[in-house]
């Protein structure tokens, strides 16, 4: 869980400096859990993830020593406590952990009241490798419907399903680029200039294809077939899995900012039997090529080019 403060004490190597600063979240482990220790997060994130990255591209992450910073521990469980009405259900309840070490993380939230802030996650940026080669929906398309098959909602309430690959389309299809943009954006106005400062960022940037590109060379046979020991293989999930952060600042001069976080080590021994499970299912049950038993329509671009 992530908390935003104001006064709060910046990472150095043996946790000396005494300087206080703003513009980071403070990341604290969740009490009760079994994560890995923020220490081995932190050295994963350097070691694997960083060097993946050009400068400007992550949401930077440093640790932080809670000791030192008195009761903080109490006072965020107090905060917790006393805003437990306003909690997601499924966040009521959980507390802070009694934590020597916790995380400063990069705030990407507005600087300015006129920047345009949101996040989305890409997902799987190509296809499945072990997707049948009849497949008629992308991996993530084929997932969403089956969650929605698992847990119906109201038709009135269903948001449509976001095709990933339109993310890497917009360079060369109108059609993507408008269903991304609605996507991600979707208070944008067209005819607005923040609109085609999105739209110029989706058509040339090179974040988007890298992560694909990265996917696809790490993982290149699909989850059936992985190993819960390849690195390669854990570092393509990992990627997967990641959000994209983006700030369209007020400023019409400066660039549009979009930076990488969720990047967290895995524990691939205790994910591996789910992701398999989870590709099997789509498998065998029609997902990828729509011949699932309560037909659902995408927007997914392989289904679009095939009819």
């Amino acid at each position: 869980m992530a908390l935003k403060v104001g006064l709060i004490r910046p990472y150095c190597p043996k946790y000396h400096e005494t300087e206080l600063y703003a513009g980071y979240l403070l990341r604290v482990p969740k009490a009760g859990t079994s994560a890995y220790h923020y220490s081995e997060l932190q050295c994963y994130w350097e070691t694997s993830v960083c060097p993946l990255f050009q400068e400007g591209e992550l949401v930077q992450q440093h640790l932080i020593q809670l000791n030192a910073t008195g009761d903080i521990i109490t006072r965020l469980n107090a905060v917790l406590e006393g805003s437990e009405a306003a909690r997601r259900d499924d966040f009521r309840g959980s507390r802070v952990s009694d934590a020597t070490v916790g995380m400063l993380v990069e705030d990407m939230a507005k600087k300015h009241s006129g920047d345009v802030v949101f996040e989305f996650k890409p997902k799987w940026l190509a296809q499945s490798p072990s997707a049948p080669p009849s497949a008629t929906r992308c991996r993530n398309c084929a997932r969403e419907v089956q969650k929605r098959n698992e847990r119906p909602k109201p038709s009135k309430t269903a948001k449509p399903i976001d095709c990933p690959l339109d993310l890497l389309g917009c360079g060369a299809d109108a059609v993507s680029l408008s269903q991304a943009i609605a996507s991600l954006a979707p208070s944008l106005e067209p005819s607005s200039r923040n609109y085609a400062r999105l739209a110029d960022w989706l058509k040339t940037n090179t974040l988007l294809p890298r992560l694909r590109d990265l996917q696809t060379t790490l993982d290149p046979s699909g989850p059936l077939v992985a190993d819960a020991h390849d690195p390669n293989f854990q570092l393509a999930m990992t990627l997967r899995d990641c959000s994209c952060f983006v700030r369209i600042p007020a400023d019409p001069e400066s660039p549009v900012e979009v930076r990488v976080a969720d990047l967290d080590k895995k524990n691939w021994q205790a994910k591996l039997e789910y992701w398999q499970a989870t590709e099997q299912g789509l498998i065998d049950e029609g997902y990828y090529e729509g011949k699932e038993q309560i037909h659902q329509q995408t927007s997914c671009i392989l289904e679009r080019q095939s009819r």
